[in-house]
């Protein structure tokens, strides 16, 4: 591909005046006949398939789990085939890792970006970008961002993917950051962040491997702990130039592992040196274990939330917040605020090994705010407050957040009070989640019309966008999840609670006479989700599904009404024994099938007591009739009834209950997630569709 085929928004544009800087001397760069030149020193810099060459020495580094050839074969053959299954290869490669899937995938990892002071049109420079996902997300809610990394073939995937991602954003692609100076002049950016970036630095084996035979490689290996190679040193240099680069109110962000995690109490391994309790030792004798065992100098320090700070004043940056993430900024569940005061964050208080864990001291990893100067601007979290109370028609001030989770839904969940009045706020990080999010919210706005459902469903209470990141505010409903209280057996005594739910949601009068499926509510309940089904099942699966539903529901007449979609134990609250309240209502469904949702509940129940069983396990028994409970059968029997279906169809209700449940998964991540996909539908619709089969 060359240049003029790129989208005029992800080219790297050759430099305009005072946007580029060179690498070994800081002077200015403009264009030249091969690519761009500094003004300054005459250095060239060649441009390669639209990405300028700013690296100095390390021309032929390469960092990433898939062999350079195939990465090169890879990228090339994304430019004519569809992107999941780019993604789908490069995950084959690395073994379905799940930390390189949450790289490549996941957007909900971003949601510290809640925390930043940006202002509108800011300028983000992600330094170490990798594959490009941090880019990806933060791109929608900037000005311009800057991508820059030392490996040229990331980049080159990266650059596909803002093609597939961001073609309206501005993005410029950059290979570097191995020079005396980051290729950028004085006062450039709003923000630069650095995600896993910082603690390897130092890593660089130029540093320290110099020697010709072993002995010689350790005694360099021990030395460089003591000179200006030291890693901290090299760390602090690194933050300078960052320093320089930042404009007075600009901001730094790291994501970085703590090094007094507890997971490294004897949980896991130094995640950098691959050494048992690495970490925690002095540097000194941390140097001497690795130069021992690895033959190598450990070079890849992390610190302590004090030794973050002392690092980071030695910069110059004396101002920072923390926020602990976990279990880490991989895998992201929750942001915990670690200031121990803050205007707007209450976080709520964990008990016994949990409060350890959640500790400023021990959290796994940190998401650190830096400022040259003392802000000016209020963070994204801070303005969500005020849009808030503004919408409430609240005091200033009275907004209160007291936990910020991340589902695996890719949506952020910030629970809190406004007012005194309990608040939760859903943060859709995708398209897709969006979209989701706004079917609640018209839900819920829609439902209050309906009395008997006001006692289950929580109240919208507004929704806006902060600098193009949508929120969506409702009340918090009372109790807790129903999943919290499930073990082994005492699911059963929740059915009754869950037939009064579905009978408030679909009273018996309002619902009228059966209709048979016609064509066109056939299109909508079974064709639709098993087009979706089609994208990523294999061809002859999903027309075996078809034929077993055409057949099992053919003449079917069915009384339709309100769907929730996800009715599981994770979205129905209960206090005190009963069902005070159902939440998430992305799925929902005006004209669907109520007993999906009754199937959804036993399935959802028998899950939760049952966490080690496999989809095609729960399924399977879920749609063998004679192998149910009879609490369960007599549940279903009362639902069917109230939709004019015989407990006969059983099987193909079945079958229709989790095509629909995994078509709505496939809106998300599971759409790339092949050992899901193999699971949940490749195995457990052959186990429905054998078993009918057999029967």
């Amino acid at each position: 591909m060359n240049t003029s085929e790129i989208p005029a928004s992800i080219q790297v544009r050759h430099a305009l005046p005072g946007e580029l800087a060179c690498p070994r001397c800081a002077g200015p760069v403009g264009d030249a006949e091969n690519g761009l030149a500094c003004t300054a020193c005459g250095a060239s810099y060649p441009v390669h398939d639209g990405i300028a060459d700013f690296r100095c020495h390390r021309h032929d580094y390469y960092f990433n789990p898939v062999p350079r050839a195939e990465m090169e074969a890879l990228t090339r053959d994304a430019q004519s085939q569809p992107w999941e299954r780019t993604i789908h290869r490069f995950l084959d490669r690395v073994g379905q890792n799940p930390e390189w899937f949450d790289d490549l995938v996941v957007d909900g990892r971003y949601a510290w970006q809640m925390f930043l002071r940006l202002p509108k049109n800011a300028r983000v420079l992600d330094l170490g970008c990798g594959l490009g996902n941090l880019v990806k997300n933060i791109a929608p809610n900037a000005g311009h961002v800057d991508a820059l990394d030392l490996t040229l073939e990331r980049l080159k995937f990266a650059r596909l993917r803002f093609q597939h991602a961001n073609l309206s954003e501005r993005i410029t692609v950059l290979a570097g950051g191995d020079g005396t100076y980051l290729p950028f002049p004085d006062s450039s950016f709003d923000c630069v962040t650095l995600s896993g970036v910082l603690e390897w630095v130092a890593a660089d084996d130029k540093l320290w491997n110099r020697g010709s035979t072993r002995a010689e490689t350790a005694k360099h290996a021990f030395v460089s702990f003591f000179d200006k190679r030291n890693p901290r040193l090299a760390q602090i240099r690194f933050l300078t130039e960052i320093r320089r680069i930042l404009k007075p109110q600009g901001q730094l962000f790291i994501a970085i592992e703590n090094r007094l995690s507890h997971c490294y109490f004897g949980g896991r391994r130094d995640h950098h040196s691959g050494l048992w309790f690495a970490s925690l030792l002095p540097r000194f004798f941390a140097n001497l274990y690795s130069i021992l065992v690895k033959h190598q100098p450990y070079r890849t320090y992390t610190y302590s939330i004090g030794g973050y700070r002392r690092l980071l004043r030695a910069a110059g940056f004396p101002q920072e917040e923390f926020y602990g993430l976990t279990p880490g900024y991989t895998q992201l569940a929750e942001l915990i605020p670690l200031q121990r005061h803050d205007r707007i964050w209450r976080p709520w208080k964990a008990h016994g090994v949990e409060r350890w864990k959640r500790s400023r001291n021990f959290v796994p990893a940190y998401g650190i705010v830096a400022y040259p100067e003392t802000p000016g601007r209020p963070s994204l979290a801070e303005q969500l407050a005020a849009s808030l109370e503004q919408q409430l028609g609240s005091a200033p001030g009275t907004a209160c957040f007291t936990r910020f989770q991340v589902t695996g839904k890719n949506k952020g969940v910030i629970s809190g009070s406004v007012d005194g009045r309990p608040v939760v706020v859903k943060l859709p990080f995708n398209e897709a989640i969006g979209a989701r999010a706004a079917r609640n919210h018209r839900f819920l706005v829609e439902a209050r019309q309906h009395e008997e459902l006001q006692a289950y469903l929580p109240r919208a209470l507004g929704t806006g966008e902060i600098l193009g990141i949508r929120y969506y505010a409702e009340e918090r409903v009372a109790g807790h999840p129903l999943l919290d209280e499930l073990d082994a057996g005492n699911g059963m005594r929740w059915f009754d609670a869950a037939t009064g739910f579905l009978e408030a949601v679909n009273p018996g009068p309002r619902q009228g006479k059966p209709e048979v499926l016609t064509a066109e509510m056939f299109q909508r309940q079974v064709s639709a989700p098993l087009e979706r089904l089609a994208c990523v099942a294999d061809a002859t699966l999903a027309e075996r599904v078809d034929g077993y539903l055409r057949r099992g529901l053919a003449g079917l007449s069915v009384r339709l009404g309100v769907v929730h979609g996800d009715f599981g134990a994770s979205n129905v609250f209960v206090q005190s024994g009963a069902i005070v309240g159902v939440i998430d209502w992305d799925d929902s469904d005006l004209m669907g099938i109520p007993a999906l949702d009754a199937l959804n509940f036993v399935d959802s129940l028998y899950r939760g007591s049952n966490r080690h069983s496999s989809a095609a396990q729960v399924i399977s028994r879920l749609a063998r009739w004679d192998g149910l409970a009879n609490e369960e059968k007599d549940f279903l029997e009362k639902s069917y009834r109230r939709c004019g279906i015989e407990s006969i169809h059983h099987p193909a209700f079945v079958c229709l209950y989790w095509l629909r449940h995994v078509a709505d998964q496939l809106d998300g991540d599971m759409i790339y997630d092949k050992p899901a996909i193999d699971e949940r539908i490749t195995v457990t619709f052959n186990a429905l569709l054998q078993r009918s089969h057999d029967g």
